[in-house]
């Protein structure tokens, strides 16, 4: 062979082992690469807000289960603080490090699929028939479903019966009014060398508040504010007169640096759902119990709280995403959720089981009832503009309960304000 041939020869290999070699580093798939996993294993982030140890730690007993089910598939929870939790996920799927699922707030649902970061889920092979009646609606934003629901469920009152023995005061009943629950909450706060050891209440949300006396921020549709009807303001101004007025409430600056009044024994009284039931009843040191709200002007109802959760428009796995997504809403995460996180299943086979869901407190059979009697309204409208205008709104009320302002001259103002903002009614 000439000198020149095996020169070229030699050229000619060195470019095919390069080749090779290149070729192999490109025949690994999306989810090996993404993953970086050396065993091609595809690792599924999940986009969450619950950060307890408890609660975590049962999360995960679910993601397992999910994992031994579909081998070479982990899953991963990512958090997000409750209050930030939207911003979060906006800015992670911006910044390209979208997670493969989100938790979903229904007052930011409409904002998500304005802003194209969900997957339109309508084309995907979803076994209606195994959900309760209007469950799947919950997911839908006209008419195309962008989220399953994992649980359905409401707040109730969660009290210490331990305080109220100690106080003399009865236990509050199914169907108790506001005056009640402030008649007791009274009875049940505490002061002690001009400093109160022990409120009635820990804390009444807001959007609780509004529903049970039939105020809203905006109408159901979207399209007019009803933050300074009569009823949200006579709800906003229960809500500071509980902590201004009544004093049955922390301030701000008495909760400061405390966490949890009423596991720690300084609240007789806090909302509660049934995701809280297994910290509770793990953590707390007293007999406790749960009632239904107290009823306002709009009688014995609460706001649906519910978990939607939708799979990131930019995922790299959306077979496995819907695969982790079925199992939670309908699949077997479904029947582990009644004994591990006290989470209310949607699928029908489950329907009757809420009062031997582990941890459910004696009580348990009025969430059931509550679920039943369709005693629930949807706590947010799905139009793009909510979560924004909602994120203006609270802050004047939580200024109203921290300074103590009037309640109607302040609600009136930033009411106004939204309307000319947005042109709505």
């Amino acid at each position: 062979m000439s000198k020149n041939k095996k020169g070229l020869s030699i050229l000619l290999l060195t470019f095919i082992f390069a080749l090779s070699a290149f070729l192999a580093g490109c025949s690994g798939s999306d989810s090996e690469k993404s993953s970086g996993d050396a065993k091609g294993d595809v690792t599924l982030r999940i986009l969450v807000w619950n950060n307890n140890p408890e609660g975590t730690k049962l999360e995960n007993e679910i993601f397992q289960a999910f994992e031994k089910e579909n081998p070479g598939v982990k899953v991963k929870m990512v958090y997000a603080p409750y209050d930030k939790f939207n911003d979060k996920f906006l800015t992670m799927s911006a910044g390209g490090d979208q997670p493969d699922l989100v938790w979903i707030q229904p007052a930011a649902f409409g904002q998500f699929v304005g802003k194209g970061v969900l997957m339109d889920l309508s084309d995907k092979d979803i076994k209606k028939d195994e959900y309760m009646p209007n469950v799947l609606e919950l997911g839908q934003v006209d008419g195309k479903q962008y989220a399953l629901i994992r649980d359905a469920s409401t707040f109730q009152m969660g009290y210490n019966k331990d305080m109220f023995d100690a106080a003399g005061v009865p236990y509050p009943t199914d169907e108790w009014t506001w005056d009640d629950f402030l008649a007791a909450a009274k009875k049940l706060t505490k002061v002690e060398g001009g400093k109160t050891v022990q409120f009635g209440m820990e804390n009444y949300y807001t959007g609780e508040l509004l529903v049970q006396n039939g105020g809203s921020f905006v109408s159901q549709d979207g399209k007019k504010v009803t933050i300074d009807s009569p009823e949200s303001i006579e709800a906003v101004q229960f809500g500071s007169d509980l902590i201004n007025k009544h004093k049955v409430q922390p301030t701000s600056a008495q909760s400061q640096g405390m966490s949890n009044l009423f596991l720690s024994g300084k609240a007789a009284m806090k909302l509660m759902g049934p995701w809280d039931w297994a910290d509770t009843a793990k953590n707390a040191t007293f007999k406790w119990d749960i009632v239904p709200m107290p009823a306002g002007k709009a009688g014995n109802v609460s706001a649906a709280a519910y978990l939607p959760i939708g799979i990131g428009k930019g995922t790299k796995h959306p077979e496995e995403a819907f695969k982790l997504l079925e199992f939670l809403s309908s699949g077997k995460g479904q029947d582990l959720q009644i004994d591990t996180i006290s989470a209310v299943p949607v699928v029908k086979r489950n329907a009757e089981k809420i009062v031997d869901m582990k941890n459910a407190p004696e009580n348990a059979d009025s969430l059931a009832t509550l679920l039943q009697e369709g005693k629930t309204v949807m706590n947010a409208p799905y139009t793009p503009e909510y979560a924004e205008i909602q994120s203006k709104i609270q802050p004047v009320i939580d200024n109203i309960n921290l300074k103590n302002l009037n309640a109607e001259k302040e609600l009136k103002k930033i009411a106004d304000q939204i309307r000319k903002e947005y042109g709505l009614e």
